[in-house]
This record gives structure tokens, C-alpha cells and sequence, in this order.
């Protein structure tokens, strides 16, 4: 074989080997990238925390039909009023961790794709939700639990043992550890009190409980461990003074099974000084409690890896505060469709109009390649089918049904700009301003539209009727009427009003307890990204006092929502976007390499190779038939 022939025939086997080796080796690693990112900035508790952690795994087993109640808290990660609560509800379920044998106090996240279903059929409809599920508590139709409207620690005790108190007063319970909350009354004695005891218990501890108080039943429920004790209320005066109760001065006593009654002095009046109290008492007559259950071990995991790749990104976004990145869009359309539409259960009325205006815009201005592209408009159409109601159940549904069919849809699996310095931090409120300021300027960058409050009025719609921040969704609705959003004149306008409306809710939240100390809330752009965007340098300091340069601005935002200039950074699969301008250039000048000469001498080369080979195969093949002279030439010479 010549040189000339092996030259091409290793191209033609490098060529071979590069566009299908690589994808048919990856092929199954790049499947398992485009399923749901299990994302680790959801939860806003874990195992250091009291608060059991619910899902969809676990939800019916550990709610429904149990001999214990249950306090459940529905919330969502990205919800900011729900971050600020969960320090106050980690202490409401520390604090009522004796309780546990009578009640348990969970969690679970609407943010979690997983937990659609659960969040849809509890029509949980703003978050931070709280409800009390009591003993053998199903579902029904309008039966969701009870609501707790306080987020008070004291006064979310208050009621939840006043909840568990009517169940011992309605329904019978196959649970050991269920106090007895009946009063006691004149008629009680110091006898009577121990009847039907087991002989563990060696004393009764009588609480006075006012009107409209739960003193007696927050004390009996904090003092579960004690086996030695039972917890009764007295509210009667006649029954109180009978056993050494003073409301003014003792406000509690404890009786032996010899009749002695010793009153106490709670220093306050409130339930744990109540049960202090008494385990004081019981400490100096040697009594204890019962150990503690053993709580599980979770093994330490160590994830240097995860570890160095959440450092290298937050590296990077410091370096470039300013860009866009495609992860970040992403993200957003994943979350808005996956989890915050499919978690409402009835789409109808100006619900739905919303969701069709909003998957209207998004269709048009989305970032993703062509097969996102062709899901979003099927799934558009889809929507825009239905007139009067939609539910979230078929939506998801159908989402499911396109993105199986038109597999893969997304390039990545995780937040790039939008990562948080820790968990729960950013994420997809970050990335859902980003999207939508991307599509205000690809809306303004279009000229086959002319509706300038296309995205703005979709982008409204969705945070009224989807948004999954009920708190956030009602400062915006505030905002937008202030400052006149249906007033907007154009598209260019849009990108702005956009802007300002962003840098308001900067000021806002500025030193929040919810904001990330690795990336304060300022005005953007901040003068080192755009110095031109400041009339009056140095003056970031007060947004009222800057002195913005509003052309530069949107000249900014136009430009770093470019498309083109949009990051890639953090991106997996790369080959589902759309090529970029760089990308065309390279591919240009891997083409420019060969000149219309080298082209045509290349072909010519082929030609002459392809005679070349039919020449050497007829000669090959023809030579074993070539005639060889015989024997009867020597014999004629005989």
C-alpha cells in the first residue's frame, strides 16, 4: 500500500473514531447527566436538627394513620421568608423533643421535584404552611390537617398541645405514652388520683391551668420521659386549694402515694418552667427519666471531590460577578416547569391564561438547543389547548411524556453564577431574575414583536399565580403597581423598569438574614463592572443617590445578555446548545485550512488512488490464470 493510501485511510479511521468512539463510550454517563439534578441547596434542615426530614419516601409511613400526631411543615427551599423561619422552627422542634412520643414535628420541601405530589395534594398554597395532623389522620377533601396561622415559638406550643389535648378528649389512641389531660375535680383525692395507675407511678403531679391556658398539658407533655410521674390539670379552685394549689403564690404540687402534697413555686408561667420545676423535685427524691432513644448516626461523608468543584465555581463567578451563565438559565426553566407548575393542583381562570403567556415567552426567547426548544413548543401547545381548567397532575404528565421523547433537553445539572457560598443560599430565586431579564432583552433584541410588556406581563403572571415565595410574590405585585409596570412604553423600557425594579429588591433585602455574605445584595451593575454606567463616580453607596448613565446601562444588560456572550461555564453537554459565534469562527478556519486547490488536488488524489487499487486488483487477480507451458514441449525434443 502506498504512502498516499495509508494517509487517507488513517484519517478516515481518526475521523471515524472522533465522532463515534466518544459518544458511544459516554453515552450512558451523559444519560444519567439529563436526569432531575439531586440538587444539595434544597432542605433548609438535616440531621443535626430535631426536625424529622419528610418526603415522599417517607411521608405516608411516618404521617398517616399513626398512633403519634404530627406537626408538618410545608416550605421551599428558594422561599425566603421560609429561610428566615427555619431557625425559629429548628427551636420549636428542639424544644418539643420530649413531646415526641406524643407528637413529632417534620418537614417537608415543595422545592424538591420528588415532593409534587405530596405539596399538590395538600394544597399547599403559600409557604411556610403549618398543620397539625393528629392520630390516625387520612387526607379527605378539604381535610388537609389543621392550620397553625403563628410562627411564635410559645404560641405554636400553645396550640399544638391544644390540638392534642381535644384528641384525648374525642378519640381513643393505642399509644402508651398518651397523658391523661382530663381535669382533675373536687371530687379527686390523693387516693383517687392513682387509680388505674401502674405501680411505676409513685407520684401525680397537679398543674393549675387557667382559662384559655395549656400550662397542664404543656407540662405533662414535656415530662413524657418521667415513668414515675403522671401530669394532671386542675382549673377548679375548690379542687386546687384540696391539694396545696394557690394560684397566686404555689401554682403546682406533687402527691406520693402516701397522700403527702408538697406545692411548688414555678419561677415562671410558662410550660418548660413548669416541667423544670417539677424535674427538680424529682431529681432530689432520686427519680430519673427514662434513656433516650438512640438516635441515628448518619456517617460523616466526605466529598473532597464536590468540595473542590463548588470552589473552583465560586471562584469563577467572583472573578466575573457581571456574566450570565447558561447553567444559571437552565436551572430556572427546570425548576419553573418541573416543580413550581406541576405542585398546583388546579390550573384554571386567570391561572392558566398566566401559564399560557408565560410558556408563550419562554418559548420564544428560551436559551436552550433545539431539542429544549421543541419541547417548549409542544408543551406550549399543549397548554394553550385547554379553556377552562388544567391540572397540575397533566401537565406534569405531559412534561414527562416530551422530555422522555425529545431526551436530552438540558446542558446542565447545576447552578454556576447562582451558587450559593453555602446551602440554601441563591439558587433558583437568583436564577429566575436572570431569566427573565435574558428574555427582556432577547424580547428587545426582536422586531417580529412589538408588545412591550410581553415578558413583563408573563413575568407577572407567573410570580401572582406560581411562585412558590408567597411573601416575595406579594412584595413584587406591590412593587409592580408602584411603579406603574402597565405603563411601560416599549421593549428597551421593559429591560430597565426590569433593572430597576431588581436593584429596589436589592435594596430591600441588603443585610437580610437570608442574603449570602459571599455575595451582598448591591446595586447592579456595581461601578467595577460598568464604570460607564455612573455619572457620578463612587456613589454605589445609596441607590437614590446614584446617578445612573440608563443608556449605558441597557447597553450593559444588552450586551451580557447577548446570546453569544452568554457563559458556558460549568456546561456538560455542550452539543445540545446552539454554536456559538466562536464556535462557527473555529469551525471557518478548520475549514479555511484547505484552500479550493487543496480541495481539488485532494480529490484528484482520491480519483487516482481508487484506479491505482482496480489496476493492482486486476493484476492480482489475473496473474493466476497466466498460461505455463507443458511437458510436451520437452518431449518433442526426444
Amino acid at each position: 500500500m502506498s504512502g498516499a493510501q495509508l494517509a487517507i485511510l488513517t484519517v478516515i479511521v481518526l475521523l471515524g473514531t472522533a465522532t463515534a468512539g466518544v459518544p458511544l463510550q459516554r453515552y450512558e454517563a451523559l444519560l444519567k447527566q439529563q436526569s432531575a439534578p439531586t440538587d444539595d441547596q434544597l432542605g433548609l434542615y438535616d440531621e443535626n436538627d430535631k426536625v424529622v426530614q419528610l418526603s415522599v419516601a417517607n411521608f405516608n409511613e411516618t404521617v398517616l394513620e399513626q398512633n403519634h400526631g404530627s406537626l408538618v411543615e410545608f416550605y421551599n427551599t428558594y422561599c425566603g421568608h421560609c429561610r428566615r423561619f427555619a431557625p425559629t422552627y429548628k427551636q420549636v422542634a428542639e424544644q418539643l423533643y420530649s413531646w415526641q412520643d406524643v407528637v413529632i414535628v417534620g418537614a417537608i420541601d415543595c422545592a424538591a421535584e420528588e415532593n409534587n405530589g405530596i405539596c399538590r395534594t395538600y394544597e399547599v398554597m403559600g409557604y411556610p404552611t403549618l398543620r397539625y395532623m393528629g392520630p390516625g389522620f387520612q387526607p379527605s377533601v378539604k381535610n388537609y390537617g389543621q392550620d397553625l396561622k403563628s410562627q411564635d415559638p410559645a404560641e405554636i406550643r400553645s396550640l399544638l398541645a391544644g390540638f392534642l389535648a381535644a384528641e384525648n378528649l374525642t378519640s381513643s389512641t393505642n399509644n402508651t405514652y398518651w397523658p391523661n389531660f382530663h381535669h382533675v375535680t373536687e371530687n379527686d383525692s390523693t387516693s383517687t388520683i392513682f387509680e388505674g395507675l401502674s405501680s411505676l407511678r409513685e407520684f401525680v403531679a397537679l398543674v393549675y391551668e387557667p382559662e384559655n391556658s395549656t400550662l397542664g398539658i404543656e407540662t405533662a407533655l414535656f415530662l413524657l420521659q418521667w415513668p414515675a410521674l403522671q401530669v394532671r390539670r386542675v382549673s377548679d379552685l375548690t379542687a386546687a386549694s384540696k391539694f396545696k394549689i394557690d394560684p397566686t403564690s404555689h401554682q403546682l404540687s406533687i402527691v406520693d402515694r402516701k397522700g403527702d402534697i408538697t406545692p411548688y413555686a414555678p419561677a415562671e408561667q410558662t410550660g418548660p418552667s413548669y416541667s423544670e420545676t417539677i424535674r427538680l423535685a424529682l431529681g432530689k427524691k432520686n427519680i430519673t427519666p427514662r434513656p433516650e432513644k438512640a438516635e441515628i448516626q448518619h456517617a460523616a461523608v466526605t466529598a473532597n471531590g464536590e468540595k473542590a468543584e463548588h470552589k473552583a465555581i465560586l471562584e469563577e463567578v467572583h472573578r466575573n460577578k457581571h456574566f450570565v451563565y447558561q447553567a444559571d438559565l437552565e436551572q430556572a426553566i427546570r425548576t419553573v416547569l418541573h416543580n413550581e407548575v406541576p405542585k398546583v393542583n388546579e390550573i384554571g381562570g386567570e391561572r392558566l391564561l398566566a401559564l399560557q403567556r408565560f410558556l408563550g415567552v419562554l418559548q420564544r426567547y428560551n436559551p436552550l438547543g433545539h431539542n429544549g426548544n421543541q419541547m417548549l413548543s409542544k408543551l406550549k401547545d399543549y397548554v394553550v389547548q385547554f379553556n377552562q381548567e388544567l391540572t397540575g397532575k397533566q401537565f406534569e404528565q405531559e412534561l414527562q411524556r416530551l422530555e422522555s421523547q425529545l431526551s436530552p433537553i438540558y446542558s446542565s445539572t447545576h447552578f454556576v453564577g447562582c451558587t450559593g457560598s453555602s446551602p440554601n443560599l441563591r439558587g433558583f430565586s437568583c436564577s429566575l431574575w436572570t431569566l427573565f431579564h435574558f428574555m427582556t432583552v432577547q424580547a428587545a433584541e426582536n422586531e417580529d414583536s412589538l408588545d412591550p410588556l410581553e415578558v413583563l406581563q408573563a413575568m407577572h403572571g407567573y410570580i401572582k399565580n406560581f411562585f412558590g415565595c408567597t411573601e416575595c410574590a406579594d412584595h413584587f405585585q406591590a412593587m409592580a403597581s408602584r411603579r406603574k409596570i402597565w405603563s411601560v412604553p416599549n421593549k428597551e423600557e421593559a429591560v430597565l423598569w426590569l433593572w430597576a425594579a431588581h436593584n429596589e429588591v436589592n435594596q430591600r433585602l441588603a443585610g437580610d438574614n437570608t442574603e449570602d455574605p459571599q455575595f451582598p445584595k448591591i446595586q447592579f451593575p456595581s461601578e467595577k463592572s460598568c464604570s460607564q454606567c455612573y455619572r457620578t463616580p463612587g456613589s454605589t453607596s445609596d441607590k437614590m443617590e446614584i446617578n445612573w448613565n440608563k443608556d449605558a446601562v441597557l447597553s450593559f444588560l444588552k450586551n451580557i445578555n447577548n446570546p453569544q456572550f452568554v457563559s458556558r461555564y460549568g456546561v456538560q453537554r455542550e452539543d445540545l446548545l446552539h454554536a456559538t459565534a466562536e464556535k462557527m469562527r473555529q469551525k471557518r478556519q478548520i475549514s479555511s485550512v484547505f484552500s479550493d486547490m487543496d480541495m481539488r488536488m485532494g480529490m484528484l488524489l482520491y480519483a487516482f488512488c481508487i484506479v491505482m487499487m482496480v489496476v493492482a486488483f486486476k493484476l492480482f487477480a489475473f496473474k493466476g490464470y497466466r498460461k505455463k507451458p507443458y511437458g510436451h514441449d520437452l518431449l518433442g525434443k526426444v
